[in-house]
């Protein structure tokens, strides 16, 4: 698949729980070799597509196709294996177990050929390292400062290898200067290759390292397109950054 292709494609995606609309007839994409900032209010339906896209939840009508097969209804396990991880917005390590080993388990995980293809200790020393922590590798998890936690979500995900990796508020809670890390740790997986879906509630992290912008209200699109350009949109100003924002651009 080239740079531009669409990697990740939602077609008329919806989720309703009851009467409720999560998501309403979504049509998005994500494209090779892209960060996308995903964007919106609370309850727009964000973390919704995240569930959709990595099997925790299944659509209620729709089509997602990553790399032009159709993943709707797969395990979350089966979609990590086709090459799409995700973080969480909590931590989710395993206490008990120290970062090496929390890593390890998530390489171990890998799809039987890329385990074939690359020893586990391999990809482990790799994640480690491209998520900064080589240092703490041998410390419990559960010992790790904040930001520490943090890059340990990233670590378990690329451990998997994937294509596409999603993060959910992976900076949320971090002060300026850990963010900028975070930030740098992403950019870097990105020139590297992957592809990113990233969903923030800091704007500014999100306009500093995205290619394009997809902005949901409601469960349905409301904007797209170059970053700077979609956030000075009167709609998306009115509908999610306010006025305040929008005065400092």
């Amino acid at each position: 698949m080239s740079q531009g292709e669409a990697l990740l494609k939602l077609t008329g995606v919806s989720k309703s729980f009851g009467g409720v609309h999560a998501v309403s007839k979504l049509d998005m994409e994500v494209r090779q070799g892209e960060v996308l900032g995903l964007i919106g209010p609370n309850g727009a339906g964000k973390t919704t597509v995240f569930n959709l896209v990595s099997g925790v939840q299944q659509p209620t009508s729709g089509s997602i196709r990553f790399a032009g097969a159709e993943i709707a209804g797969l395990r979350p396990d089966q979609i990590n294996r086709r090459g799409i991880a995700r973080t969480f917005q909590t931590a989710s390590f395993l206490p008990g177990m120290s970062v090496r080993e929390n890593v390890r388990l998530a390489a171990a995980f890998r799809d039987p050929a890329k385990l074939k293809a690359r020893p586990v200790e391999v990809v482990v020393d790799e994640s480690l390292a491209r998520a900064e922590l080589s240092d703490v590798a041998d410390q419990p998890a559960e010992l790790i400062n904040a930001s520490q936690h943090k890059r340990l979500e990233i670590a378990r995900a690329i451990a998997t290898e994937p294509l596409l990796l999603m993060t959910d508020e992976i900076v949320a809670g971090l002060n300026p200067a850990e963010t900028d890390d975070l930030l740098r740790i992403l950019v870097g997986l990105n020139r590297q290759g992957m592809t990113l879906v990233f969903v923030e509630h800091d704007v500014r992290a999100v306009l500093s390292v995205s290619h394009r912008l997809v902005v949901l209200a409601q469960g349905t699109l409301l904007a797209e397109g170059d970053p700077k350009t979609v956030a000075r949109s009167s709609e998306v100003i009115r509908v999610y950054l306010g006025n305040r924002y929008a005065g400092n651009q």
